[in-house]
This record gives structure tokens, sequence and C-alpha cells, in this order.
């Protein structure tokens, strides 16, 4: 197990104020919390650093030596939470818990894929979904990491909770039927061929030619070509009763 070294002050004064001088001063605040009271401390620029190197690792246990006491004294930590300044994304602020070496305790580790899948050679992809394990054991006793070797995965093969084995004392408490990581076909994106636009008549629009020429053969079918319909044959008009012309009373005959 990684074990990482730093100074801590303690804090005399606390709050927002004493927080941003802290932070001007090249220091960031922070809290141990552990069985008993809570402790407020500070940590200098060099001990910053050595997180840092370590990636902020809440797997690895922290000999923090603190001063500002009448009598040095050391705590064995694990970090519990980072606050981080949502611009400039530098730590702003710890939480740490206080660990006993004789006692179990539960942390997340992180998991590291080893080898190369053979499923890639099939054109696959791998994907990881989980990306820690929670473990159980003694301080001391818990890995950095937890590789997990995916030589073996074909296209279609899973590696999952149950199938990983850790050494020592170590219990993994994570549910043993959850996908650590996997192998799937890689999906051709179809290629979205755009609709083609409509083209812009440089003439008269066939359609409207074609109504228009409808038309007029309407037309022509309604003026017709001389013929008659049978029903026109059969029609005669008869004169109109009292509207004959009567010869003129008031002329003679020559």
């Amino acid at each position: 197990m990684e074990r990482i070294k730093i100074q801590a002050n303690i804090r005399e004064k606390v709050g927002k104020e004493k927080a941003k001088k802290e932070r001007r001063a090249g220091e960031v605040p922070a809290i141990v919390y552990g069985k008993g009271e809570n402790l407020a401390v500070t940590i200098p620029t060099v001990s910053l650093k050595k997180l840092h190197k370590a990636h902020f690792s809440r797997s690895a246990i922290i000999d923090m030596e603190l001063s500002g006491k009448e009598k040095p004294e050391e705590l064995a930590v694990l970090i519990k939470d980072i606050q981080y300044h949502p611009l400039s994304e530098e730590a702003i602020h710890f939480d740490f818990m206080r660990v006993s070496l004789t006692e179990k305790i539960r942390v997340n580790v992180p998991i590291a894929l080893k080898g190369e899948a053979k499923g890639i050679k099939e054109e696959g992809i791998v994907e990881q979904i989980l990306w820690e394990l929670e473990v159980e054991g003694l301080p001391l006793d818990i890995p950095e990491k937890i590789e997990v070797d995916v030589t073996e995965l074909g296209i279609g093969d899973s590696i999952h909770v149950s199938d990983v084995k850790v050494a020592g004392n170590i219990k993994i408490v994570s549910h043993p039927e959850g996908t650590i990581v996997t192998v799937v076909e890689k999906i051709e994106e179809e290629e979205v061929v755009p609709a083609a636009a409509e083209a812009v008549p440089t003439g008269p629009e066939v359609i409207k030619e074609k109504k228009e020429e409808g038309e007029e053969g309407e037309e022509g079918k309604e003026e017709g070509s001389g013929k008659e319909t049978p029903a026109e044959k059969g029609k005669e008009k008869a004169p109109e009763k009292g509207k004959e012309k009567a010869p003129d009373k008031g002329k003679d005959k020559s």
C-alpha cells in the first residue's frame, strides 16, 4: 500500500476570511474527521505537491505530521473529499478521514485494465463500465489499484466483479454481478445522404402545361367538331305556340 508523508498545521481560527488569507499564503484549509474531535488544519504548498503527484489518491494511506501543538503528532488519514475551484480547477479544500491501522476500512480502489483484448483485432471496441471497486481490509493491505486482464476478451465477452481475484486479506464488496469491462462490435455509422434539392425550372412548368392542355381538350370536347351528340340528334326545336307570324290584315293583296 502506498504511503505519503505530509505536513499539516493546526488552524487556531476558522472562517471564510481566514481561509482566503491562508490560500493567498499558499496553504489549503482542511478538516480531519475522526473519532472524537475534528481537527482544522492547513496543508502547505510542499505537501500539496506530494498529494498532487499521487493524483490525490483516495486509497493511499497518508501519514500526516501535525505541527502547532506542544507535542508533534502523527495521524494516519485518507482523503475523503476534495473541493476544486470552478475556474482554475485547483484544490481549495480537503476533507481527511482518520483511520486506525489495526481496523478494517472500506475504500474505493481504481481499476486498471491490462493487456490488449483480442476482440480489437476483430474490429471490436473495449468499453470500461466500472472504474473503481469498493474493497474492505486493513489500511496497509489495500492495493493502490486493481488490475484486470482483458487479453482474452473477444467480441461479446465481459468481465464481471465476481471474476476479479484480489490477493491478501482484501474483500471486494462491490456487487458481484456488476460489469467491469466488455468488448462490443463496432457499429459503422451510415452515411446520411442529404435529400436532393428540387431543381429550379428554367422554362415553363411541365405540370402546368399538361394541365393547360387538359383544360383545352375539355373545352374542345364541349365545343365539338360539328358533330351532334346522340341526345342532340333526337331533339328538334318545335315552334312555340302563339308565336307564328300572322299575315298583315291591314294590307291589300296585290
